[in-house]
């Protein structure tokens, strides 16, 4: 029971730095373009994924239940599969879209920017589907 205190504790420690880190991100660009808010905002997406993944991490614990039981893992397994698939076609598509909009490559950096973010999200967005939905089958 201890280790899993431990693992929420972590788990909030690192959303609350990466909250204070896009916070300061923000404050410190003036005027930027639409392109970096919408970067942040997807990033904010994230976090509150993350919020709610260690919210229900903490409303079992004190439930006394486990951190996962079998239906979380395997919510978990089909979600980073999901976001797998989703990192590998967004490291093709999104080259691919910018060679057919732009006429030229992306560099490596965005690409990589690209991988993370859409990977993210769609594990972020699949994990709270199958939750819930799940949740709702068993009811």
């Amino acid at each position: 029971m201890k280790g899993q205190t431990v693992m929420v504790a972590v788990g909030v420690g690192i959303v609350v730095m990466v909250g204070i880190t896009l916070f300061l991100y923000l404050i410190s660009t003036g005027g930027q373009d639409i392109g970096a808010y919408v970067l942040v905002m997807i990033s904010m997406i994230l976090v509150l994924g993350a919020v709610y993944m260690i919210w229900d991490n903490i409303k079992n614990i004190q439930a006394g239940l486990p951190l996962k039981d079998e239906r979380m893992i395997q919510v978990s397994y089909r979600a980073g599969y999901y976001g797998f698939i989703a990192a590998i076609w967004s490291a093709v598509g999104s080259n691919s879209l910018s060679i057919f909009i732009h006429d030229e490559d992306l560099r490596g950096g965005l690409v990589v920017a690209a991988v993370v973010l859409i990977s993210g999200l769609v594990f972020i967005i699949s994990y709270l589907y199958l939750s819930l939905y799940l949740l709702r089958a068993l009811s």
